[in-house]
């Protein structure tokens, strides 16, 4: 591959097609990156080239800011490039491989600035003509943005034509332009359709290869949902008209299929039912819904509270949820290795799964939701009122979480999380309705009145039940709903069961943060003594104790905000932190300050300054590019080498193995087997990437002779890199099984021997053939691994 398209310099191949292959570029006139598709046709086509270029100048033309814009276009060697603004992500097919099916409202929350993109090329007389998922980008705020429409065709030249070839992919192309090769805005509907059934079902409408069984099922059968797929009758009915055969049966234009899912968020007062403090809930959570930026923290909230401690492969789901977010997954990291969390256990800490290993379950559950709730707040425009309310949920966690420690066995990871939230609905008032939250504060101000009855007269709707409301929508446990209620006045009496013990430390911690946040400076003890004195019977604890716990509780919140770069006397509550703290709070704060003057590198991407330690250096590389490579892999072989001393669980420390592979190298997946001795097969167990699990089923191979590349690697305890399983000289050696199953183009195989006999063995794989080169020193690493899965094994016989 030359390394330069016109002025244009690559860097690396991001995907191919049949006729187009994309690479990230760097633009040395604007020092900027680029992203470039270049278009190889079988035979030569000037005239077809100057047809597209022509497109490509017309797609130029649109600005919008759901819309990748086309910078350049021009000739190399025959073939047509186009240049791109390159936006960093995932594609919606890839994404909806990680995420599985979408609620209707996440669905829409998509759907809607598609169409809204789509809108805007109508409205300039361009068809995009190949609409799906895989040119649909997700950035990384989780915002959809539609490319290529480097096929696209002027309304105005809308014809019918005979047997001419076909432009676009099959199972998305409209009955019209199968049959007769008509093109228009309506096709384009079609194709949404077809895409929204994908959001909402997590497959494809029209499955399978073969061309004529694909057109023949699009022109001649309605589509509609599986029967294990049920939905409201409003959602069906948008997907449904989308998708009639008859282009006339169909919406008119996009904008009114775009105004039918507004419809569907904003139903008419008389369609909506519920009264009452439900009714403005729903409401509310409507409103939300339009502001972009909810539906990712919503469903990135519920994901992780969807998986529960019980369970025991909880650490390798919530691992594999964190690692789907590269970002979330380093800051999480770097988190664990701060002096904030060294003192529990943390530091010298390569990978999520170790973190759960040595923090706990609930611990790393509760840095990412907090991690993701802080990097929610930073964006907004009354940002430095939503880190006061952050900060005062973070010391109300913390609070919690330190006097269960000292007056109680119970489990105090989850009284953290119980105390952060309870006042959920005023921090989302804050969040997302700043107008009404000042709106409530004059009124507590003006009329005396508390804040309940404030929020009550503005928004229809206390704060706890909005809070209850949308924790409920969230998917939180009941037993963290909860806590959110307020505890009545008067003496609180010592709770007997565990729930009740949560709900009364939630209920203490917060109304302590109340005290801080508010009483002055003469009146501090004073109103201090009340709160004690109300839950001495539930939480008893000496004058001395409380000092402590305070003083230790402003220190960790302290050392939490330095970590995440938040500058404490940026903030009113942030100040009264330091006023009650004094000198220890700014000692403190001041840890992560001088170790980051002494070597501490800085995130540049979120401009926060944090300590680095041995066992993990972030290159600022993304995983698979080999400045990072290397420290990934080494920092993970300290991490298991420090985890095989101790009393450790084989599969935690086999998952260590598997996470430092995925993470390092960018693999697709990675998947652990295991040899089933009775039967003599090796089967897939678990593993990281899309669809992990369900691939690691497919897993299932025998270990007595079969002339394949499997057998071949486990007979003979050799590592093998296949590079394309359809090269010629390799191709009959690939089994079926695994063509049928999995298909990656290229995979390595890292088996596990011990005294020549095969125990196990790690596969690793990416989409495209040769996307996968090991360089010496990285496969030297990567045997170091697995001859620490071999000792671990051996070890746990």
């Amino acid at each position: 591959m030359s390394k330069r398209i016109g002025r244009f310099e690559i860097l690396r191949e991001l995907g191919r097609g049949a006729q187009s292959v994309v690479y990230l570029a760097r633009d040395p006139h604007l020092q900027r990156e680029v992203a470039i598709k270049t278009l190889h046709f079988s035979r030569p086509d000037p005239a077809q080239n100057q047809r597209l270029l022509e497109e490509a100048r017309t797609v130029s033309q649109m600005r919008h800011p759901n819309i990748v814009p086309i910078f350049e276009a021009g000739e190399e060697d025959g073939d047509l490039y186009l240049v791109f603004e390159y936006v960093p992500g995932k594609n919606l097919g890839e994404y909806l491989k990680g995420s599985g099916a979408l609620s209707p409202v996440r669905a829409i929350s998509v759907m809607k600035p598609v169409l809204e993109a789509i809108a805007h090329a109508h409205a300039m007389g361009v068809i995009h003509r190949d609409l799906k998922p895989s040119n649909i980008l997700i950035n990384e705020e989780g915002f959809p943005r539609v490319m290529d429409f480097g096929i696209a065709a002027r309304v105005q030249a809308e014809h019918q034509g005979g047997d001419q070839d076909f432009t676009g992919t099959p199972a998305y192309m409209a009955p019209e332009y199968i049959e007769h090769h008509r093109i228009g805005p309506r096709t384009d509907i079609f194709a949404a359709g077809l895409v929204f059934y994908e959001l909402l079902t997590g497959r494809r409408a029209v499955q399978g290869n073969d061309f004529f069984r694909i057109v023949h099922q699009l022109t001649s059968t309605d589509i509609r949902l599986p029967a294990d797929i049920s939905l409201d009758d409003r959602v069906t009915a948008i997907l449904y008209r989308a998708l009639a055969r008859d282009p006339e049966q169909r919406y008119e234009s996009v904008t009114q299929m775009c105004e039918a899912m507004e419809d569907y968020l904003d139903p008419e007062e008389a369609q909506g039912g519920s009264g009452g403090a439900q009714g403005t809930i729903e409401f509310l959570l409507r409103r939300m819904r339009h502001k972009s930026d909810f539906p990712a923290l919503s469903e990135s909230v519920s994901a992780i509270n969807k998986i529960t401690a019980s369970d025991r492969d909880s650490v390798a789901k919530l691992s594999s949820s964190i690692l789907k977010d590269f970002a979330l997954t380093n800051k999480i990291l770097k988190l664990v290795n701060s002096a904030f969390y060294r003192q529990a256990g943390g530091g010298n800490i390569s990978t999520v799964s170790r973190a759960v290993m040595v923090l706990g379950f609930d611990a790393v559950r509760n840095i990412a939701i907090t991690v993701l709730l802080f990097e929610h707040l930073q964006n907004k425009g009354n940002a430095n009122q939503l880190k006061d309310e952050f900060l005062r949920a973070n010391l109300a966690g913390i609070l919690a979480k330190d006097i269960g420690g000292r007056t109680s066995k119970g489990d105090v990871e989850q009284a953290f999380i119980c105390a952060m939230f309870h006042n959920l609905g005023r921090m989302l008032t804050q969040y997302y309705f700043p107008e009404e939250g000042e709106d409530i504060r004059r009124e507590m101000e003006q009329k005396g009145t508390s804040e309940e009855q404030a929020s009550l007269a503005v928004l229809g709707v206390s704060f706890e039940d909005m809070g209850v409301g949308i924790a409920q929508h969230w998917g939180f446990p009941p037993l963290i709903v909860n806590t959110m209620r307020r505890l009545p006045p008067g003496t609180v009496r010592k709770p007997t069961a565990p729930e009740e013990k949560l709900r009364v430390l939630s209920a203490f911690s917060n109304e302590l943060c109340t005290v801080i946040a508010s009483a002055a400076p003469e009146l501090r003890q004073k109103e201090l003594r009340k709160v004690t004195a109300r839950f001495g019977e539930s939480v008893p604890m000496s004058s001395e104790e409380m000092q402590k716990t305070l003083e230790k509780s402003f220190a960790e919140v302290a050392q939490f905000a330095s970590v995440i770069h938040l500058n404490l006397k940026q903030t009113p509550f942030g100040r009264q932190i330091s006023a009650w703290g004094g000198k220890k709070v700014d000692a403190a704060a001041g840890i992560e300050a001088d170790a980051a003057t002494s070597g501490a590198a800085v995130d540049t991407l979120s401009g926060t300054a944090l300590v680095e330690t041995p066992a993990f250096h972030d290159t600022g590389a993304a995983p698979g590019e080999p400045d990072n490579v290397e420290a990934i892999l080494t920092a993970g072989i300290q991490d298991i080498s420090n985890s095989l001393v101790e009393d450790f669980s084989l599969n935690d420390v086999l998952r260590i193995i598997l996470e430092t592979m995925f993470r390092a190298k960018g693999f697709r997946r990675v998947i652990l087997c295991i040899k089933d001795a009775r039967a003599n097969t090796m089967q897939g167990r678990f593993g990281f990437g899309p669809d992990a699990t369900e691939i690691a089923r497919k897993f299932k191979f025998p270990l007595h002779f079969t002339p394949d590349i499997f057998h071949a690697a486990m007979s003979k305890g050799v590592d093998i890199l296949i590079t394309d399983i359809d090269d010629p000289k390799i191709a009959g050696r690939v089994p079926d099984w695994y063509r049928k199953g999995v298909g990656a183009g290229t995979f390595v195989l890292f088996p596990l021997t011990i005294k020549s006999n095969p125990v196990a063995m790690i596969y690793a794989d990416m989409e495209q053939p040769g996307a996968i080169v090991i360089p010496e020193k990285e496969l030297a690493l990567f045997r170091t691994l697995r001859n620490q899965a071999v000792l671990a094994i051996k070890q746990a016989m």
